[in-house]
């Protein structure tokens, strides 16, 4: 595979790649290209991080990147989630997280040996390179700065937080140094903490990035696409980050375990109003997860001959015009969707028929009624 084939792997269903000319020179430098992506462990998997992320992995490992999933423990912990308790979010990790994951990447034929997954504690105990890494990041970044950065939380600016929150995203910088990635993937919500990242790197002694001659060079960072929630914009909500798919919004989120039967409410309830394509979710996933985030693909839609018959679209223009136009109806669309989405999870759905697996999930359900 030669490097432009490389880069389209790597870059294709993103948002952005910070930079892909600092991406051309570290494929053709020939470093070996080392990728991490974290998560807090925070509840269900979604299709945003069990089929957009798992997705983008799968591209990675085709264009010959080693993959790590940090399983963000400490993170978790900072940001209390599963109600800031360490037993709680260490149990989820081991016995429901991971194993979301791990089904996830079977959706794309890809099985959990082809990555390495590695936690907070395993990464940070008595690894005093890291702490040092931490403290350095944080002698670069402004009060400020960081203050801007906690929206990498989920948080505003301008809240009154604790210590624990500045704590967060030089750790999350420090994460990479220590992983030593040169490609990092996330959302455009980790972004801030990515630009850190690149701005701080050649300024670190202890700790820098280089390439295979020694050169420092700063990590390139991939933002994957967001997928939009089922339920659509509410009121005065108007951009991504709005109305992205949320796992504390179960009614907008579909996740990888769901039964055929709940895909199929979920999508039959979506906000798809005829003819309007801008902030329509269904618009979005068959851009983002049918079609990849490219103008060719093969989707399938089934109905009835006197509505006319099945149709095949093979390019994402002509499916967006014809809805545009109303050649395509909403309810067409959303039982194309159901059932490309219903075959897309069987290996996800399947994995966790698993005896180990299922005690996971259930027990991953009452921890969240908590």
């Amino acid at each position: 595979m030669d490097t432009k084939e490389k880069i389209a792997l790597i870059s294709r269903n993103c948002q952005e790649v910070l930079t892909e000319v600092d991406l051309k020179n570290l494929i053709e430098s020939g470093t070996e290209l080392k990728h991490y992506i974290g998560f807090e462990i925070s509840g269900m998997v979604h299709l945003g991080t069990g089929l957009i992320s798992m997705g983008k992995i799968a591209d990675f490992i085709k264009a010959g990147v080693k993959c790590r999933i940090l399983l963000a423990d400490f993170h978790s912990y900072l940001n209390n989630k599963l109600g800031g308790s360490w037993e709680n979010i260490r149990w989820a990790t081991e016995n429901y997280f991971k194993a979301g994951l791990i089904a996830s990447l079977r959706c794309f034929g890809i099985n959990k040996d082809q990555v390495e997954f590695i936690t907070g504690r395993d990464l940070y105990e008595n690894n005093l390179v890291h702490w040092e890494t931490f403290m350095e990041v944080g002698k670069y970044v402004t009060l400020s700065r960081n203050l801007r950065s906690i929206s990498i939380m989920g948080k505003q600016q301008g809240t009154d937080v604790d210590m624990s929150t500045l704590f967060y995203p030089p750790l999350q910088v420090a994460d990479i140094f220590t992983l030593g990635a040169n490609i990092v993937q996330a959302g455009m919500d980790q972004r801030k903490a990515h630009v850190i990242a690149k701005d701080v790197v050649k300024k670190l002694k202890i700790n820098p990035l280089k390439n295979r001659t020694g050169e420092v060079i700063s990590p390139i960072a991939i933002h994957q696409n967001l997928i939009a929630g089922l339920t659509g914009p509410s009121k005065g909500e108007n951009n991504e980050e709005t109305l992205k798919m949320s796992k504390s919004k179960p009614d907008s989120a579909v996740f990888i375990h769901d039964t055929p039967d709940e895909i199929r409410e979920k999508i039959k309830k979506a906000y798809a109003p005829p003819k309007e394509i801008e902030f329509n979710p269904l618009i979005n996933w068959v851009e983002t997860l049918v079609f990849w985030g490219e103008k060719e693909g093969n989707f399938k839609i089934c109905r009835p001959e006197k509505f006319g018959g099945d149709v095949i679209y093979t390019n994402i223009d002509k499916l967006i015009a014809d809805y545009k136009s109303g050649e395509l109806f909403p309810l067409d669309l959303k039982n194309g969707l159901a059932d490309w989405l219903i075959e897309k999870l069987a290996p996800a759905r399947e994995y966790f028929e698993r005896p180990e697996a299922k005690k996971g999930l259930e027990g991953m359900k009452e921890l969240l009624k908590k």
